[in-house]
């Protein structure tokens, strides 16, 4: 076609022969991959992506990118996938294809469905109903209407005609096909939430259509749900009745092992482990010819179980080792807070029962890596794949940037006390906007289409540290204390008055008037470091001249370094430091050395603010630090009116700081509802955690001297973070480049503060590394006044050395 259409231009359409061609080809490829011919497949898509580059329209090209697009959902590439759905959606959409729109955000709902997500997935399935409203105005096209369609079209071809008068077989067909996947996505959203008789309903009014066209797949989530209620005998009905349909060369045998993966349930719940690992182990044993990730993890799980109850300990564990990798290889890189903590929800058990397996075998290494793997990948991710400035197009930075400064304005109302209650709306829907803006960056951002595996957590000793892992769930701490020359593990179940004591210091931290003595953790609520872990555990950790502590939950906002340990103070046995998870520390490590200059801003002018007072001190602490570095400044320092988000955001962006400290004295502002919007609080302006985690910091080491910058949240608006998510200024720092931090996890004391940050950078030039000037500093404060540890305790270092 291309050759004759260069002999006679205009008289042929290429496109009219590649689309079918293209078309076919994928088909083939779905067909190679149903009988396991992975390379086949590949080599045919590749073919098919070629042809479309070079000769289909943006029409066409969108309806392959959709197909492209579920392809790299089902391989976990979940970046890939909804980048691609977005932009098919919006060539159909511009296109006034409401059908093949509403097709594209029914997928996008199965892939939020895969990512757990369920109530973004309902919505997001619901807006594909209103597209086509009109269309199924009158109900489904029917079979018989279908095939009238096509038999009109016939007709017509054969009498030279061309379209049918109305509504034509293919599109008839795309109709009924679009409600009954919004039924079955319904369907299977309210059996995963658990609203098993809406399901059911829902499966039942799809049944028909899909028993034509794949058969018994409707009676596999009906035994599913059998499974859950409890009905056993039903379950095993069901499976018994559709399993034959899966053993057979089709579409339904790639499929095979999600039904040995129920098998393997309903033989547990009948206490018949055997059966259920030979089910698991059949299931398995797919996998090279039809991957899935998602079942393999699940089989996994199931065969870990069977082996357990079998009294195969190590056998268990290497289960739940392979099982907990696949799943984390589905977390090749993060997708924001809220889709990384729903991802990992349905994970979490078997990550809890892989700990405990672990644990029970005495396996100190491999419940370290299980410890790990519970935590959001996110920040090891960015670390290990920092972002360059730019990176993302298409206007979402632009976007992001505007809604920034609108919600600037906003505070400034707030604070000065001119807001009203349309503002606080306002605000509120601004933030929504800018949680989903920074979830589209994510997603488009380019750095993980390169990314193939998960970035792998290191377990080793590390020369003069220990470090500290702990895992907490309710009451109970698994910790493990890696130091140079041996690794301890144990559990601890805490009393129920230590574990009030902890919820009590916690609550005092979000308090706009905070009883300042509970920052004494030790002295004022008698938490001890052996609260919390074994005598051994304890012991291990102070084995060094320095100790990393990597918490987890709620303990993540204790005061490590002023714990008592026997009669004296954490600080006092070693250099504590702290850090979000074990990934961060290789990533981090390396001699910061002894800082060069430093880059200056704070006391800011509060004159219009009713929330915020101006700081005494903040004045006075600048001129102390720039006195120490004998004129080696990065800039002038910049103070008073200058002191806003603009200047920081240029001093940020200095050229040839590496080497240098970023010093800023503010206020600081905790928002416990929203935690990226907690941020620093500068003149008429304030820059959030949300803002930094865009920018670029090319500072290794960053000091806050200011209110709650190291505070972190165990939820967000609602949702649990499962996975630990360090969401935060501290966090948002580290991600946007620094390497160390000073700030402070409770409200500060300006003048203790100002002391110590004085005092630190004092240590820092005479050569000493972060962790061991903030030791000193802690040491020469307790030993002039130990009766006031409480105006500084939470003053925290984050970081390795």
């Amino acid at each position: 076609m291309i050759s004759f259409e260069e002999r006679w231009p205009g008289t042929f359409t290429v496109q009219d022969y590649a689309e079918p061609l293209v078309q076919q080809l994928s088909r083939y490829a779905d067909h190679s991959d149903a009988a396991g011919e992975r390379e086949r497949a590949e080599a045919l898509r590749e073919e098919a992506d070629r042809l479309t580059e070079r000769h289909l329209d943006l029409f066409a090209t969108a309806s392959v990118a959709r197909t492209r697009a579920m392809e790299h959902a089902a391989a976990g590439r979940f970046h890939e996938a909804l980048a691609g759905l977005s932009a098919a959606h919006q060539a159909f959409e511009s296109s006034g294809d409401r059908v093949q729109a509403a097709q594209t955000l029914i997928q996008q709902g199965n892939v939020l469905e895969w990512l757990c997500d369920y109530d973004r997935s309902l919505a997001v399935l619901d807006t594909a109903e209103s597209l086509v409203a009109e269309d199924l105005g009158d109900g489904p096209p029917s079979g018989a209407r279908i095939a009238l369609a096509f038999g009109k079209e016939v007709l017509n071809i054969v009498r030279g005609k061309h379209g049918t008068g109305g509504m034509g077989g293919m599109e008839a067909l795309a109709l009924r096909r679009v409600h009954v996947e919004i039924l079955q996505g319904r369907a299977r959203v309210n059996r995963r939430l658990g609203n098993y008789d809406e399901a059911r309903r829902l499966f039942d009014e799809s049944r028909s259509f899909v028993e034509l066209l794949v058969g018994p797949g409707i009676d596999f989530h009906v035994a599913a749900i059998a499974l859950a209620q409890g009905e056993l005998e039903e379950a095993d009905r069901l499976l018994s009745t559709i399993a034959p349909a899966f053993e057979k060369r089709g579409l339904l045998r790639p499929r095979r092992a999600a039904v040995r993966q129920l098998q393997a349930d309903l033989l547990l719940a009948q206490d018949r482990p055997a059966e259920a690992l030979a089910r698991a182990d059949d299931g398995l044993a797919d996998q090279e010819r039809y991957p899935d990730l998602d079942l393999a993890w699940k089989l996994q799980w199931r065969r870990a179980r069977a082996l357990s109850a079998l009294g195969r300990a190590q056998e268990s564990l290497d289960a739940y080792e392979a099982a907990a990798d696949a799943a984390d290889t589905l977390r090749l890189a993060p997708l924001g807070y809220v889709l990384d903590t729903k991802f990992l929800q349905d994970k979490l058990p078997m990550f809890e029962q892989a700990i405990d397996e672990a644990v029970g075998q005495h396996d100190a290494v491999r419940a370290v890596h299980f410890m790990e793997l519970v935590k959001a990948r996110a920040l090891a991710a960015v670390l290990g794949n920092p972002r360059l400035p730019g990176d993302i197009g298409n206007g979402l930075e632009a976007r992001f940037d505007a809604v920034c400064v609108e919600l600037d304005a906003l505070s400034f109302k707030l604070d000065n006390g001119s807001a009203a209650a349309a503002d606080l709306t306002r605000r509120q829907q601004l933030l929504r906007t800018r949680t989903e803006l920074l979830e589209e960056i994510r997603v488009q951002d380019p750095r993980w289409r390169a990314v193939t595996v998960p970035a792998r957590v290191g377990v080793q000793s590390h020369a003069g540290r220990s470090v500290l892992v702990l895992h907490r769930r309710g009451r109970r701490i698994v910790s493990v204390a890696i130091g140079p020359d041996r690794t301890v593990m144990g559990e601890l179940t805490c009393t129920e008055e230590t574990d009030a004591a902890l919820l009590e210091y916690a609550a005092n931290l979000r308090k706009s008037s905070p009883d300042w003595f509970l920052s004494d953790l030790s002295g004022e609520l008698g938490v001890t470091l052996t609260d919390l872990v074994p005598d051994a555990v304890a012991a291990a950790a102070v084995a060094a001249e320095t100790l990393v502590v990597v918490p987890h939950g709620i303990l993540h906002l204790l005061p490590w370094a002023a714990l008592h340990l026997g009669e004296r103070r954490l600080f006092e046995h070693t250099a504590v430091g702290v850090l979000p998870n074990l990934s961060a520390l290789t990533l981090l490590d390396g001699d910061l050395g002894r800082p060069r200059s430093v880059a200056l801003l704070g006391d800011p002018d509060y004159a219009d603010l009713h929330t915020y007072q101006d700081l005494p001190q903040a004045g006075a602490e600048i001129e102390d630090v720039a006195g120490l570095y004998d004129g080696d400044l990065v800039a002038p320092p910049v103070t008073r009116a200058a002191a806003d988000q603009g200047a920081l955001v240029a001093l940020l962006q200095e050229p040839d700081v590496a080497g240098s400290v970023l010093h800023v004295v503010s206020h600081g502002d905790l928002d416990a509802d929203d935690p990226l919007s907690s941020g620093l609080v500068l003149t008429g302006s304030r820059l959030d955690a949300a803002e930094v985690m865009q920018l670029r910091c090319a500072y290794p080491e960053v000091v806050l001297s200011a209110c709650s910058t190291g505070w972190r949240p165990q939820a967000s608006r609602g949702l649990e973070l499962a996975g630990d998510d360090a969401l935060g200024l501290t966090a948002s720092f580290l991600e946007a480049g620094a390497r160390s931090l000073l700030a402070s996890i409770p409200q500060a004391k300006d003048d203790v503060t100002r002391r110590f940050m004085v005092e630190w950078h004092r240590q820092r030039r005479a050569g000493a590394t972060p962790l061991h000037a903030t030791r000193h500093v802690q040491l020469e404060l307790f030993a002039a006044d130990p009766a006031a540890i409480w105006s500084w305790a939470g003053i925290t270092a984050y970081g390795c050395r």
